[in-house]
């Protein structure tokens, strides 16, 4: 395994080595989430090379080049489809702070800071960064884990026995609706069959084409997953600092997972209002482009969380799947817990500062040249 990774960043004409510092790499945190000791080798035998290509940008990039408050998305050498399906190599995302920071984002909202950089050596630069970066993962682990707010589309999903096949395809562009858009309309969806809501389950997903934010430009389209009728192209809308997708304002962007990327939207789409369009002089929220049904209110903050129900149990514990049963009832569409804001991340971490730093470099390059 070392000697193919050594020969593939030998293969790069310039590479960029992100080398996290010694208290970034905390074994004693990882083990204490692990079973045994057996269980731990067996996870660090199928992930380590995953997370090292994770950490390797195929091109050299200095970080005086990213202007302040932009971001970079750069591709990286992990390209196992075991663990990406995004042409090219899984991505990580580069933002320049307007302090002159650069911070890396990575899957389940991993944030990294780069402490020390631009240490050049023969095949490229060495960024040293304060946290392990998180390989992206599936929709479901990524919202389950970092972003809850995705609980009702994926629940959704698996509802209208999508998830596995939206999971499947490579390379998506997902435009999820976050929790209180489907509580707005919890009504309607209890009177859909499933034949109309995997329509519009459908008209959300970009299949074969993974578009970043910037990369959303003004009055283009984008063909959706959505054959069935005349709905089959959402449209982008930039107003000022607000992007909007058809009537919905992409509310959260860029969350990176296994197979593309998501933005949180703040409606649900209709495949039969495909002309929806915002109203840019509202100083409130553009009004859902259904009608809804029942009593939600307009936030949808009063009613069960709709599809919660159907995510399925991942506790390997009873109890577990006890908890998540007890949190998921009320009505046919059940709830969740608590569901968290749009801006799921958090805030930045703060740094670790520069001691170790020559420690985490030689972890970082040893491990790949050393073939562990």
């Amino acid at each position: 395994m070392g000697l193919r990774l050594r020969a593939a960043v030998v293969a790069l004409i310039s590479t960029t080595l992100l080398s996290p510092t010694v208290q970034a790499v905390d074994l004693g945190s990882v083990l204490a989430d692990q079973a045994n000791l057996t269980t731990f080798r067996g996870l660090v035998k199928n992930m380590v090379e995953s997370i090292l290509k994770y950490h390797i940008l195929k091109k050299a990039i200095d970080m005086p080049s990213i202007v302040k408050g932009d971001s970079i998305w750069a591709p990286t050498m992990l390209a196992d489809r075991n663990f990406s399906t995004v042409t090219g190599g899984q991505h990580l995302i580069l933002t320049k702070q307007p302090g002159g920071e650069v911070v890396l984002t990575s899957g389940f909202a991993t944030r990294g800071t780069v402490v020390t950089e631009d240490l050049a050596f023969d095949d490229g630069l060495v960024q040293v960064i304060d946290s392990v970066m998180r390989v992206p993962e599936t929709l479901d682990a990524t919202a389950r884990g970092a972003y809850t707010d995705l609980t009702a589309f994926v629940g959704a999903l698996y509802a209208a026995g999508l998830y596995d096949e939206v999971a499947g395809w490579k390379d998506v562009t997902i435009f999820a609706p976050r929790n209180a858009a489907f509580q707005q309309l919890a009504g309607t969806f209890s009177r859909m069959d499933e034949a109309d809501l995997r329509r519009v389950l459908r008209y959300h997903v970009v299949p074969g084409r993974v578009s970043h934010v910037w990369e959303l430009r003004n009055a283009s389209t984008l063909a959706t997953a959505d054959g069935s009728g005349d709905g089959t192209e959402v449209a982008v809308t930039r107003h000022t600092n607000f992007i909007y997708v058809n009537s919905a304002e992409i509310v959260q962007a860029d969350v990176l997972i296994a197979n593309g990327v998501i933005h949180l939207v703040d409606n649900v789409l209709n495949p039969r209002r495909p002309d929806a369009r915002p109203d840019v002089e509202l100083t409130t929220a553009q009004p859902p482009v259904f009608t809804p049904l029942g009593t939600a209110t307009a936030t949808g903050s009063d009613v069960p969380t709709p599809f919660a129900t159907h995510l399925p149990c991942t506790g390997t514990l009873e109890e577990n799947c006890q908890a998540t049963s007890s949190q998921a009832t009320g009505g046919p569409t059940g709830t969740s817990g608590g569901a968290a804001s749009s801006n799921a991340g958090g805030a930045l971490p703060r740094c670790t500062g520069l001691t170790g730093a020559g420690v985490g470099i030689g972890l970082a390059v040893g491990a790949v040249m050393a073939g562990l």
